[in-house]
């Protein structure tokens, strides 16, 4: 293992220590000293990685970002046909989020935390929704089985579509039911990109 290895690992170890201190005393309560004492750190440590708590934060959201594409990437993998990609990507990405334990819980208990990290000035995870989106949805108008929308606009559809089903309490659509939630993407995320087919 390289230095460069044993370091990104070590970092990896911290942000896994935040993540649960995170969801078991919430974010705002956490103290660095926390973090530490969880990853069986030395301040010290933990510190020639990160600033400060906020510096922490940014870096998982940058490694759940990645994740979440990851995560999207292989759900749209398994489908051939563009509204078929775009439907289970949506399908994953809503499923990231309403399974996910820190953001549950800082939804639940701490609502202004993370989400406007997230949002603000288009974070992480929306630019990465975005990037993925944007390219299915382009896929599929150059073969002609989407509608010509502008794909970047679409896409961002797609991805305030997301975030504001996981943020909202369901009303009529219950996202968080697997046979509700297909219903809903099928029909109406990318059922409503479909080409007008001719008869």
């Amino acid at each position: 293992m390289t230095a460069n290895g044993n370091r990104r690992d070590r970092r990896e170890d911290l942000l896994a220590a935040a993540a649960h201190r995170f969801v078991e005393c919430g974010i705002r309560r956490t103290t660095m000293e926390d973090i530490a004492r969880q990853a069986h750190a030395g301040k010290a440590t933990l510190y020639r990685h990160f600033a400060n708590k906020d510096a922490v934060i940014d870096a998982l959201l940058e490694r759940e970002a990645e994740r979440f594409q990851r995560l999207l990437e292989r759900a749209a993998a398994e489908h051939e046909t563009a509204p078929d990609r775009i439907e289970a990507a949506f399908l994953a990405g809503m499923q990231f989020f309403l399974a996910h334990p820190v953001m549950t819980r800082d939804r639940d208990e701490e609502p202004g935390v993370l989400l406007p990290r997230i949002t603000a000035n288009g974070g992480p995870l929306v630019q990465r929704g975005l990037a993925l989106f944007t390219s299915l949805i382009e896929e599929g108008v150059a073969s002609g089985s989407l509608r010509r929308v502008d794909p970047p606009a679409a896409a961002e559809v797609i991805v305030r579509l997301t975030l504001s089903y996981f943020s909202f309490p369901p009303m009529h659509v219950r996202v968080d039911d697997p046979d509700e939630a297909r219903a809903f993407a099928h029909a109406l995320v990318a059922g409503g990109l479909l080409a007008r087919q001719p008869g």
